[in-house]
This record gives structure tokens, sequence and C-alpha cells, in this order.
């Protein structure tokens, strides 16, 4: 089965309002979406999100540096074709733009291996599960009190038995009240978790981790700056919560030294940026070995076959961007996350979507 093309198309959604975390303003959702083709008429699909930053960049690198290598090869050869677009980019950089593209081509690949074998791929993976746990995520720093409790004890009346809210904000006697608020109005049954998308120091970290302790918080997440090693060890061995972090790593000598040092708790590998279901895959494995847990950033629709066909798999995030784009959307019920019946991934765009949202 020889590929044939493959093939982009840019999408952008305002988001009304905008939103905020500790060190972002998102007015816009960019989605980059990915299909490869092949010869004998399957065509595989993905998707790259980002908002303001860059998606002509994302778009470019397969259209103009990765669709040439892709070309020619033998689509159910993942592996291979991985490979080969990881050795084009050696001279520019593998992580990076780089990084999503070689994934986005790898997501796609396994898209058409499910449906050349009729079987969602979560059980070519080796399923441990058809259904996960998935938690609602949000909680902006932009958003009133008021709106945040909305968003919470909506997700906790779908049925949801988990939360994350973000934290990070200047006024860190703000962000603990929230915290209370957002524990009180969801009760003692729902896990709750926190995200500093990075804001603190290890010191701020530790300090403001001790000052939430009694809200019983499932994990910490992102802390502090990605790079800090040395500072995540030091967090992770003063407070008595869980630390989830990984989402902006390309390394798999990140996350193992973040393991080895016992430093998280949690990976949460970004399918576009760690090498697509291929790399996510090895990490799963990896994180087993350190008796860490695996729950995956945003690509739910994706993560879901990560998490269902990993020991170790955890958790899934809800964002509910894609719902209305997607021809069949991740079915949830219950804080549960149930198996596509249809082959692959079950990532086909809706038609209409596309030409009301296309940038040409």
């Amino acid at each position: 089965m020889k590929i044939e093309d493959v093939r982009t198309t840019w999408l952008s959604i305002p988001l009304k309002p905008p939103l905020a975390d500790s060190t972002h303003r998102l007015d816009r959702i960019e989605w980059i979406l990915v299909e490869v083709l092949t010869d004998q008429g399957l065509a595989g699909h993905s998707c790259m999100l980002t908002f303001d930053y860059g998606p002509e960049l994302l778009k470019g690198i397969v259209d103009h540096e990765l669709r040439a290598v892709a070309m020619g090869m033998d689509a159910q050869l993942i592996g291979a074709v991985w490979e080969a677009c990881w050795n084009q980019v050696e001279y520019i950089g593998q992580t990076g733009v780089a990084a999503w593209g070689i994934a986005a081509i790898d997501i796609a690949l396994w898209d058409i291996l499910g449906k050349s074998q009729c079987c969602p791929v979560y059980k070519l993976l080796g399923a441990c599960r058809d259904s996960v746990p998935i938690y609602g995520s949000g909680g902006w720093l932009s958003y009133s009190t008021d709106q945040l409790l909305e968003e919470v004890t909506s997700y906790v009346k779908r049925g949801f038995k988990a939360v994350k809210m973000k934290v990070g904000g200047k006024d860190k006697a703000r962000d603990i009240e929230r915290v209370k608020a957002v524990r009180e109005a969801i009760g003692t049954d729902v896990l709750l978790m926190v995200d500093a998308n990075q804001s603190w120091s290890p010191h701020e970290a530790i300090e403001f981790s001790r000052k939430i302790r009694d809200f019983d918080i499932f994990w910490l997440e992102e802390p502090i700056s990605k790079d800090d090693i040395d500072g995540y060890a030091r967090v992770a061995s003063s407070i008595d919560m869980p630390i989830a972090t990984g989402e902006r790593e390309y390394s798999m000598r990140a996350f193992r030294e973040l393991l080895q040092r016992g430093a998280i708790s949690i990976v949460q590998p970004d399918a576009l940026r760690f090498g697509g279901i291929s790399g996510c895959v090895k990490l799963a494995h990896l994180a087993e070995a350190y008796n860490a847990q695996v729950a995956p950033h945003f690509y739910k629709e994706i993560d879901f076959h990560l998490v269902a066909s990993a020991r170790n798999g955890t958790f899934i995030e809800y964002f509910p961007w894609l719902d209305d784009l997607l021809v069949n959307p991740l079915r949830i019920s219950s804080g549960m996350a149930k198996a596509p019946s249809n082959p692959g991934l079950g990532l086909e765009f809706k038609p209409e979507a596309i030409r009301e949202y296309q940038v040409k």
C-alpha cells in the first residue's frame, strides 16, 4: 500500500471570549488537518492544534519538507516512514515544528493501518480496556469565579469524576481562593487537578503546594519550567502531592531523567510533539518501568487509543473544541470515554466544518 499524497488543510476558529492561562492569551484555535492518501483508496487523518503560534509553519513543514519524503513509501511500514522523515530534518533540527510534522504523518498512518485491518487502533496496540477515564479541563485564569464554578459544576453534572483548573496567576491568594471554591463546589468525591503552566520557581511551587494541601489535589501539573529538571526533583521531594508534566517535551531523554530522579509521577506526552502514536507508546512503556502513570495532553481522540492500550494509562483530557467538527466525536458517559466502533482513529472532519473555517 503506497503513499500517493500528503495533503494539509488549515482551519481557523475564533474563541469567543478569548481564554488565558498563566502564560498565554488564546484568541483563536488553528487546526492543521493532515490527510495521507494511498494507492488502495484508504486515507488516514490527523490534526495539529495551535493558537496564534505558527500555523503556517506547521502546515509548511508537511507541505514543503515531509510530503516528498513520504510519497511512494509503504503506508504500513510506519516505523520506516517515521525514520525517513526524522532523517530528513536532521540538519534543521528534529524538535519543534519538525517534530509536529513527523508526528502528524505517523498518526495518520496508524489511522490507515486500523482501517486496513478493519480495527480501531487501540486494539492494534494491545487493548487493556474499551473505556478510559476522562477529566474535564479548563478552569482558565481569565474566568471570573462564577464562570469557573459554572464550568466545573457542569462537568460534574455530566458525570465527570475529575476536573482540572488553572493556577499560576500573579495573585497567589486569588489562586488559593479559586482552588478552595472549586473543591467546595465539586465536593469530595470528584478528583481535582491544578495546572500552573510553568509559571513558578521551585520555591514558589513548594510554597503554593503546601497552602493547598488541605484541598486534596490529585496532581500538580507543570509547576515550573520544563527545562528545570533539578527543580522538578526538588519540588517532588518537598511536597506530598503527585507531579504531572511533559506536554512540552520532545525528548525521551528528558522523561527518562525525570523518571530516574523521581521527579514526576504522571507523564503527559503531547502526541504531536512526542513522535505521534509511535513515540507515545514507547514512552508509556518507559513510564511503566518506573511505576509512573500516563495521562496524555489534549488530543483525546488520539489519546484514547494510547491510554486504552497502556497498563499504566490513567486519564485523557477533555476539551470540547473538536466535538462539533468531527463526523464521529468521541463518546463520553459517566466520566468515561468509550471506544470508537469505527476502524482507525475516528478523526474525520465534517466537510461543512472545513468549508466554514478553512483558510484559503
